[in-house]
């Protein structure tokens, strides 16, 4: 039996609801149905439409006239007039799980920008990857979008003949893919105009199909404009309610029954309040220091320092926090850079910083690493502040992942002299240092490195140790039966690691290896499959969370609680976006993952193995899934690890084919194809990434590396020809610094061009032009690693004049 649209809408909760924009629904906006594309490509073309669908129909349209360009704009002809009217209107007040559309228009991105409500499009796989929005919900659009196709040089399609479906067939199935993790437990609503519509019939065996996949049993009801109680019945007997009405109704229903449209109630001393899409990614340090109690033994066992945690004087201070705290007193403070390897305390030392600005009154926030960071919202906090004449400050954490973005907010806040939001910057120097940073990071910032702990932190480290009652019962009676001086020398000698690598290694009486290897070995098998594999996915930089651990590892979705429970002190699952069932699963700490990965994944093909399944099972709409592609090709645990560059490649490949969008991947493929002498391979890929991306700046650096290798290794050729092709290499060099003005790695590229160039004729004229250029830079950026270049080239060219051999030339990493 059908459902009113009154019981419908009183059923609805947007967060846990998942709408399907099918043929049809967009007709009360005068949009032109299935029967009116087909006749206007009939009209234009002059063949004759009876028996043919609209992919067929259109398919012969083009073969026949040879020309897609006349039928794209045939069809956008009809869409050119459309805007979204009535209750469509009303569709971005509510904060929807997903939408998904076959329809060509653009009625919903209309809706949600007059509203100036932020919405994620994706209309091909090239829309795969990091989006600058942080609006929550996404549309997606099966069948691409009217505004954007190959004609107009994109890298998009309208998917219009059977042809466009048969080469856009990943894209879709990826889209589907996602409709089934979000269909898991949530109510799904298929929006159309008839139940006999074959397009629609098409969309609900789908969706039909999808659901009894879905463990998680999600919820199927079809809205239809046209009511027709025999096909409803037919329905029905699937599961699937029906329930007859149009947009217009259906939207006046949910107002009336529900008060679920936003109501942003907005607090004028709240600077998130004026940009509430910032909650979702960002933690309120004053919230998060009251929210929750302190934990000494998961400190102990290698979690990171809480914010409770240093409230409850389970922490020791660190010098470089009370640096920081100083500086950022300072009123043209803008950036605090903190760098250091991997478990030496740069997060706790930053928590540290904000309890203290926190104590001055300054409103404090740390960033959510595994969400995109937005300049725009942020933007518009950094003027609140400055309007109010307070002061706010940012923790970002692993930043080099950020960095296009950290970039934009240090610009913003120097070219409007704004320093009301102060930022705190963290990362790993191996990750910071080859990356692109805007001259005005050094220009108003500080940069400060983390290592072993000094002789008043390990003092500070034993009167914590010894005075505080949480901490006390976890120290080794081995240990805790020396002098304080004693217990300071045996610190001094061996202390390099975080707080918990010095309770785990220097306290307990066995090495940090047994002790971690003797935990792994009491487990049950199938837990330490799952240990060993989270603790290497997380080595190798990707972001590990609940969806593709159980796509990786195949494991039962409702195995799952019991997995984490057993689990409970090693593996920690944590809130990454609970609407799309996104939960992020990490280990107690790098060293730890670090370790494990070492012992269980020491055989090569063990780890080629685990990549190519962890990229066979990314899905390409989840952001967080794209930064593990990203991270996979630029650290060093990651696809460097493998010696093969063939395999690198093809792995590489799989990562392109996945996320076409992707520019890391082609970086380091181009890079890969040069350092092998394949230079036809490289130029061909060269010439496709400049055509779906057009110029950019590694790309130009890749053409004069390329170009370098020739002259080196091109078998064959007279010593004049690599002469020439150098010269040639050092016009391109020179325009490309011109154009990428002080971008380090170009510089890089030239002064390895001007050695070549010295080799092979005794001039230094290049060399010394790069290096002029290079020390301009240098005063510029005051970036100190362009400072270690140029000693760094200078020993090379004196290394070259004394006849020493000189060292690797390969020192610029990939930065996308």
């Amino acid at each position: 039996m059908t459902i009113s649209i009154t019981e419908l809408a009183s059923q609805i909760i947007p967060e846990q609801t998942v709408l399907f924009f099918g043929a049809g629904s967009s007709i009360p906006s005068r949009a032109p149905s299935v029967a009116q594309l087909i006749e206007a490509i009939a009209r234009e073309f002059k063949i004759s439409p009876d028996g043919y669908t609209l992919p067929e129909f259109s398919g012969i349209a083009e073969e026949k006239s040879k020309s897609r360009y006349r039928l794209i704009n045939t069809i956008r002809k009809l869409f050119s007039n459309i805007r979204p009217t009535g209750g469509l209107l009303n569709l971005p007040l509510y904060s929807w799980k997903g939408i998904f559309t076959t329809n060509y228009d653009r009625l919903i991105e209309d809706s949600y920008q007059k509203r100036e409500i932020a919405l994620k499009v994706y209309s091909s796989d090239f829309d795969f990857g990091i989006n600058a929005s942080i609006s929550p919900v996404k549309l997606f659009k099966l069948h691409g979008t009217i505004e954007k196709d190959e004609i107009d040089g994109n890298n998009s399609r309208l998917i219009l003949t059977e042809a466009d479906y048969d080469r856009t067939q990943q894209y879709r199935e990826n889209l589907y893919n996602q409709f089934r993790a979000y269909l898991a437990g949530a109510h799904c609503i298929i929006i159309g105009h008839s139940l006999a519509d074959p397009d629609i019939r098409e969309i609900v065996n789908k969706a039909s199909s999808i659901n009894q996949q879905t463990l998680g049993g999600g919820r199927i009801t079809l809205l239809m404009y046209t009511a027709d109680e025999d096909r409803a019945l037919l329905h029905e007997k699937r599961g699937i309610e029906v329930c007859f009405g149009g947009i217009d109704e259906f939207f006046r229903a949910l107002a009336q029954s529900s008060d679920q449209a936003q109501r942003v109630s907005v607090d004028p001393l709240d600077p998130l309040d004026q940009e509430p899409a910032l909650r979702t990614n960002t933690i309120d340090v004053q919230h998060s220091a009251q929210a929750s109690a302190s934990d000494a033994t998961a400190i102990f066992n290698g979690w990171p320092a809480s914010y409770s945690d240093i409230v409850a004087g389970l922490t020791f201070g660190r010098t470089v926090a009370n640096e920081i705290d100083a500086y950022l007193d300072e009123d043209s403070s803008l950036c605090a850079l903190l760098l250091g390897a991997s478990g030496v305390g740069k997060t706790t030392a930053v928590r540290q910083v904000l309890l203290k600005r926190l104590k001055k009154g300054d409103y404090c926030w740390e960033h959510n690493t595994d969400t995109t960071l937005s300049p725009d919202h942020w933007r518009k906090v950094m003027f609140w502040l400055k309007d109010q004449g307070k002061v706010g400050v940012l923790f970002i954490d692993d930043a080099h992942g950020h960095l296009q973005q950290l970039n934009d907010i240090i610009d913003i806040a120097a070219s409007s002299n704004c320093a009301h939001l102060k930022l705190i910057i963290v990362s790993a120097r191996n990750h910071w240092y080859p990356r692109i940073k805007t001259p005005n990071l050094y220009r108003y910032g500080k940069e400060w490195q983390l290592g072993q702990l000094n002789q008043e932190e390990i003092e500070r480290l034993l009167n914590v140790t010894e005075n505080n009652d949480k901490l006390r019962p976890l120290v080794e009676l081995n240990f805790s039966g020396f002098s304080k001086h004693e217990r300071r020398r045996r610190l001094v000698e061996r202390c390099e690691k975080d707080f918990f690598v010095c309770l785990k290694n220097i306290f307990a009486s066995d090495n940090m290896d047994d002790i971690i290897l003797r935990e792994f070995a009491s487990l049950e098998p199938p837990l330490q499959e799952v240990y060993k594999h989270v603790a290497a996915m997380e080595t190798a930089g990707v972001r590990v969370h609940r969806q593709l651990v159980i796509r990786t590892l195949q494991i039962p979705a409702q195995g799952i609680s019991g997995v984490l429970g057993s689990l409970s002190e090693i593996v920690h699952e944590y809130d990454v976006d609970r609407r799309e069932g996104i939960y992020g699963w990490r280990c107690r700490h790098p060293v730890i993952s670090s370790i494990i990965t070492k012992f269980k994944f020491n055989d090569l093909d063990k780890t080629v193995a685990l990549f190519e399944r962890i990229i066979d099972n990314i899905m390409p709409t989840v952001e967080l899934e794209i930064r593990t592609i990203r991270e996979l090709c630029n650290i060093e645990n990651g696809l460097p690890r493998i010696p093969d560059k063939d395999v690198q490649n093809r792995l590489l490949r799989k990562m392109m084919s996945v996320a076409p969008g992707e520019r890391v991947p082609r970086h380091r493929l181009i890079r890969n194809l040069i350092d092998q002498g394949d230079f036809e391979k490289a130029e061909t890929e060269i010439r496709i990434f400049q055509k779906d991306f057009g110029q950019e700046g590694p790309l130009h650096r890749y053409k004069v590396n390329l170009m370098v290798a020739r002259a080196k290794k091109t078998p064959g050729i007279l010593e004049e020809d690599r002469i020439s092709l150098l010269e040639q290499a050092q016009q391109l060099a020179v325009s490309g610094i011109d154009r990428y003005q002080f971008n380090k790695n170009m510089l890089s590229a030239y002064a390895d061009l001007g050695i070549e160039y010295y080799k092979k004729t005794g001039s230094l004229v290049f060399y010394d032009d790069a290096m002029n250029r290079m020390k301009a830079a240098e005063d510029n950026l005051g970036d100190p690693e362009v400072s270690k270049m140029i000693s760094r080239y200078e020993r090379r060219i004196a290394g070259r004049a004394a006849g020493v051999e000189e060292e690797n030339d390969s020192t610029v990493a990939e930065t996308a």
